[in-house]
């Protein structure tokens, strides 16, 4: 066995053996459940919406944050228009007399569109707790109060999961399924992280965090010019702090719909979005997902390699073994919990396109540039 196909052999082993650990840790992290509290029945709290050319889905999601099942909990809803040119203003004045609503006309240079909207939304916003959601997300009557629920004294920030709604009629069952089990996926690595004592990521269109304990990490400060991750930042940075807990939550009536993709376009812009963020963690998080990235670059290395030695590919097949192992279980564990099990007849289909997106979206989004809401931009301002 020459020199080379012993590296390869070992790196085989030493990719395989991470999964396997990443997979335990994860495991575990969806063993962890957050009470569930009463809340006070005088609680002023502020639902913040960031939205930008969103007209369509306002009409949608105004009438049903302002019907909330909320007992005694106060709500204020805040609504940021950030420089739209389509009738969001319109609508928006249709439900002046029951919303708050910020103006943005500029962006600054240096700073991410989104976290400038939040910011000025923050800055009229009242509520001991802010509840973020998109503009094209829909929530459930109780939504509000579920996610109360679970703040405890220490708790900094409430983490509620989305998936995508019912498919859109132009779009094949088949496409629709892939990006619906992907979500789905996502969701439970989200959540296990969290559980698990390491956030990794959130989803900013169903967060909840205590007004008190984002002042105290000095919010978004420190990755104002990172385009996205508003979300991400802020839940490592609360829970880093060693001051505030973070907690995942998948009750029904905290989960939220968002509008499904409707293009290989809309994959593909989104995903290099998701992905421009990642290396601008703290630098455990790095690591960590470093040695992910680094694994399906293998496996795609050693399954092109294997086509001259055999010996190469297994390697490359136990690793992909591994990943396909942990991938199926914990898409399992969270589509049963969620109601979305049947998700996985689209497993195989998933799978043969999500190694090689990651690893084109995720290069493409660091280094190049990616178009979001209307805009061209890069990971930072």
């Amino acid at each position: 066995m020459g020199h080379g196909v012993f590296l390869a052999s070992a790196l085989g082993v030493g990719f395989a053996a991470f999964h396997i650990a990443f997979f335990r840790w994860l495991w575990r992290g969806l063993d962890v459940r957050p009470q569930i509290l009463p809340v006070d029945q005088d609680v002023l709290a502020t639902v913040l919406v960031a939205a930008r050319n969103e007209a369509v889905n306002l009409r949608r999601l105004l009438p049903a944050l302002l019907s909330q099942d909320l007992g005694g909990i106060r709500l204020q809803v805040v609504v940021v228009d950030d420089r739209s040119n389509d009738d969001t203003a319109g609508v928006l004045g249709e439900f002046a007399d029951r919303i708050e609503v910020v103006t943005v006309h500029e962006l600054p240079t240096g700073i991410s569109p989104k976290k400038h909207a939040l910011g000025k939304g923050l800055a009229v916003a009242k509520g001991e707790f802010i509840l973020q959601i998109d503009a094209d997300n829909l929530p459930g009557p109780r939504w509000v109060a579920t996610m109360l629920s679970h703040f405890g004294p220490r708790t900094g920030a409430v983490c509620g999961l989305v998936f995508h709604a019912a498919k859109r009629p132009e779009v094949p069952g088949w496409f629709h399924g892939i990006w619906a089990l992907e979500v789905t996926g996502w969701a439970a690595v989200q959540a296990a992280a969290i559980g698990a004592g390491m956030p990794i990521s959130a989803n900013g269109g169903n967060l909840a965090y205590r007004r008190k304990a984002f002042d105290s990490v000095r919010g978004f400060a420190g990755h104002q010019q990172v385009v996205s991750g508003d979300d991400d930042f802020l839940v490592q940075s609360l829970s880093d702090s060693g001051r505030w807990d973070v907690v995942s939550v998948d009750l029904p009536d905290s989960l939220v719909e968002t509008a499904p993709p409707g293009s290989w376009g809309e994959v593909w812009e989104q995903r290099k979005r998701w992905g421009s963020k990642c290396v601008r963690y703290d630098a455990k998080r790095v690591g960590l997902l470093s040695v992910v990235y680094c694994s399906y670059v293998w496996i795609v290395g050693s399954l092109a390699w294997g086509a001259w030695n055999p010996w190469v590919a297994m390697g490359g097949v136990v690793t992909l073994a591994m990943v396909l192992g942990e991938a199926f279980f914990l898409t399992l564990r969270m589509g049963r919990a969620t109601g979305r099990a049947g998700l996985l007849v689209w497993f195989p289909m998933a799978m043969a396109v999500q190694i090689p997106l990651v690893l084109l979206a995720t290069f493409m989004g660091t280094f190049g540039r990616f178009r979001w809401k209307g805009q061209r931009v890069g990971a930072t301002r």
